[in-house]
């Protein structure tokens, strides 16, 4: 079973201090077994935006803990817990505009918001785990489990 995970919730796997660690904790027990898979965007996207809490206005991340954070998932990476594979781009491009005509004239997605849902039906992924709220509910859409 391939469990594809977005950035908020390898955030709050990866960062001790977070309000939802204990939950990702969690979810990382109930789909144990399962081939937890990330791809090329997620090594982009993932350090970008535990970079950006170094800046909040508000809760700022320190960046000692952000280096540290990022890290983690490298490790986490190249000790294969979590496995890259190749992702189609122009396959999960074309899934996410369609996604994004389907839900985003309902409420706010980001372009990698969709492009994750995408590449994880891409990889025919039985579970989407994520805290971000819109893209669980198109991820229970699709079929995948949480």
């Amino acid at each position: 079973m391939i469990v594809y995970c977005d950035t908020s919730f390898l955030f709050s796997r990866f960062h001790y201090g977070d309000v939802n660690h204990a939950a990702a904790l969690r979810l990382t027990k109930k789909f144990d077994g399962g081939d937890f898979a990330i791809c090329e965007v997620h090594q982009l996207e993932f350090p970008a935006a535990v970079r950006a809490a170094v800046h909040r206005q508000k809760d700022a991340l320190p960046e000692h803990v952000a280096r540290r954070v990022i890290n983690a998932l490298d490790r986490a990476v190249n000790s294969r817990i979590f496995l890259k594979r190749p992702v189609d781009m122009v396959e999960t491009v074309a899934m996410a505009r369609s996604l994004g005509e389907t839900h985003g004239w309902r409420e706010r997605h980001t372009a990698f918001d969709l492009w994750h849902l995408a590449a994880a039906w891409s990889f025919s992924a039985a579970a989407f785990l994520t805290f971000d709220k819109r893209q669980a509910r198109i991820a229970k859409s699709l079929g995948l489990a949480g």
